[in-house]
């Protein structure tokens, strides 16, 4: 039953339509949630304002009725000087006030504050009144103006309308916090759940991708047990094998525009939830508790891993589909090459690289430019800390029982390129493994990788008709053995220029 899933089409498609469905759903939660927060936000700014803008006026109202006060009582030019200083600034405070209203949410409040400029010229006027003629030598009734209930009334209603609008204007402050903290909240929770679940959904898919890449060596393994009892009647049973080799490559064809695809269409929404992740750390950090930091920071970092494991996984399918024909490569200028683009981390590391001299071979230039990166790179990676690498390239010529091995044995010439180094190494019992897709012998936290880059390398050399094999101890460096012939052509190039002539 559960071959019958993956190895129909129809189940990949909806699995991958399902975590694109469930990817898309988050960033449109997202994009509501930031223009909720933003709408927030500008309603807060409002009512901000308008407290501090009606403050001002009631500071403004105060000083200069204290500077005409102590004017009028002490007869001192000096109390003039705030008064008038006071009285300067009540225009601009003034256009603040009426330009902080139209953005009250009420139109109550409007009236309010509209009433409330009214009064605070009316009270001007008056101290100004008061304040002239005490100037013009008439200060016995500037006292008695002063001291007339007119300017007590104004100042009243002036402090009752003053205390309604503040205690509006912090009511409705206070039910905006609450709901950008209700938001927060209710916005940090549901983003971790459904981050959650699309991680879930898309670690399924590549543990599904991982069982069919084990039900494909199976395959693999049994065509390998019938080309052994096929050998004494292999002129009877040539056309089955074709059978078989043709279904196989068919299959391999299908799984590898299957990972091309998928893993293009991941890439857009993965980058979404990146970046709207990124907004929101960046924009709205501060009204995020630090337990929701870490969520969105442990988000973001699974999302760059997940956007590494995809653009891994598409160079893997493109080995065979996106393969150039073969051309006459020198060998020495590949090394020279991938020496040059490795030349800052083999200088960080005072690393040694040794290489032979190099023959001729035909191949694809980009492809072997890819594998030898990869196997260097691996040796510069995989070293202790105390340890200068010393890395050493060669070539030989086969053995006899080495060429005996090989399938088209006597149809090529074949040489063996030798990468050997002194790191850290590894139990030879994963000698095979360490070339499956997605294998890692050490934790994410020791060495960064997906765990793709050797199963490329085994692709590769697989396509130019080759074998790879590694040898090993913990502790005591790796080698790895490349055989390649020096006058192939592609694998399988006869099969698949009928079927597939795109694929190249």
């Amino acid at each position: 039953m559960i071959n019958k899933i993956l190895s129909s089409l129809y189940s990949w498609i909806l699995m991958v339509v399902l975590v694109i469905t469930v990817i898309t759903a988050n960033s449109f939660y997202v994009v509501d949630t930031l223009d909720e927060l933003s709408a927030l936000e500008a309603k807060l700014f409002s009512t901000n304002r308008i407290i501090s803008a009606v403050n001002k006026l009631h500071v403004v109202l105060l000083r200069a009725e204290s500077g005409q006060r102590g004017y009028l009582l002490t007869g001192d030019e000096a109390y003039l000087m705030e008064y008038t200083e006071t009285l300067n600034t009540f225009s601009s405070v003034a256009e603040e006030v009426e330009v902080s209203a139209f953005a009250s949410d009420t139109p109550e409040q409007t009236d309010r504050i509209s009433e409330l400029l009214v009064l605070t010229k009316q009270k001007i006027n008056s101290m100004v009144e008061i304040v002239e003629l005490a100037r013009s030598d008439q200060r016995a009734q500037a006292i008695d103006l002063l001291l007339s209930d007119r300017g007590l009334l104004l100042y009243n209603q002036f402090e009752r309308i003053f205390e309604e609008v503040d205690s509006s204007e912090r009511d409705i402050q206070g039910t905006h916090l609450a709901s950008l903290m209700k938001l927060r909240r209710d916005s940090v929770n549901t983003l971790i759940i459904s981050s959650a679940t699309t991680l879930l959904l898309i670690i399924t898919i590549f543990l599904l991708l991982k069982v069919n890449a084990r039900e494909n060596e199976k395959h693999q393994s049994d065509l390998e047990g019938i080309n052994e009892e096929l050998e004494a009647k292999i002129a009877a049973r040539t056309q089955e094998l074709s059978v078989y080799s043709d279904e196989l490559a068919r299959s391999n064809r299908e799984l590898e525009d299957f990972a091309f695809v998928a893993s293009h269409d991941l890439q857009e929404p993965l980058r979404k939830i990146r970046a709207f992740g990124n907004r929101i750390e960046s924009g709205y950090g501060d009204v995020i508790d630090e337990r929701g930091k870490d969520f969105l920071a442990r988000m973001l970092n699974a999302a760059e891993r997940m956007s590494m494991l995809i653009s891994d996984l598409l160079s893997f399918s493109r080995v065979s589909t996106r393969g150039k024909d073969f051309v006459d490569v020198e060998l020495n200028a590949i090394f020279s090459g991938v020496l040059s683009d490795l030349e800052i981390a083999i200088e960080e590391k005072s690393a040694q690289v040794n290489v032979e001299d190099m023959p001729g071979i035909r191949g694809d230039k980009s492809q072997l430019e890819q594998l030898f990166l990869n196997l260097i790179s691996n040796a510069l990676k995989f070293q202790p800390a105390d340890v200068a690498p010393v890395i050493d390239i060669a070539c030989n010529e086969l053995t006899s029982d080495e060429q005996s091995t090989l399938l088209k044995s006597d149809e090529y010439q074949w040489i063996k390129i030798t990468v050997t180094d002194n790191g850290i190494g590894f139990e030879q019992s994963f000698a095979e493994k360490i070339f499956a897709p997605f294998q890692r012998l050490h934790g994410r936290s020791e060495y960064k990788g997906t765990g793709i880059g050797l199963a490329v390398c085994r692709r590769i050399v697989e396509r130019h008709n080759g074998t790879i094999a590694a040898t090993s101890e913990p502790g005591k460096g790796a080698k790895f053995d490349i055989i390649l012939p020096l006058d192939s052509e592609p694998f399988g190039s006869d099969n698949e220029n009928g079927e597939s002539s795109h694929d190249a």
